[in-house]
């Protein structure tokens, strides 16, 4: 696959993935995003995502997750390699469009 894709391969999928990345990862919080860090022997990037039905309806629910991965497609060089991403999103975030969401990423120390 290309540089910019995203394969099953790099989605977190079981409950359990979701819970060690929550539980035992390291926490970065930004303004609207909760992040957590935690290294995987896989030597690939996996991005698990969570929005809870308080940030809004299915449609801006949906929209977010598609933001929140085509960021990560995007650049995936500036995540540490060989880790599980999982992203929370926080109440209240809307975000305009792709380049809020790379500004929100922006003020993110990790």
């Amino acid at each position: 696959m290309g540089q910019y894709s995203f394969t099953r391969a790099e989605r977190l999928l079981k409950g359990k993935d979701f819970i060690s990345a929550r539980k035992e990862g390291k926490k970065v919080t930004g303004r609207n995003l909760v992040v957590f860090f935690k290294k995987n022997n896989l030597g690939i990037r996996r991005l698990g995502l969570a929005v809870s039905s308080k940030v809004g309806g299915a449609v801006k629910r949906s929209r977010i997750k598609r933001l929140l991965r085509e960021f990560f497609r995007l650049n995936k060089e500036l995540f540490p390699s060989s880790t599980d991403i999982f992203i929370s999103v926080i109440r209240g975030f809307n975000p305009a469009g792709y380049k809020e969401v790379e500004r929100e990423f922006k003020l993110l120390k990790f």
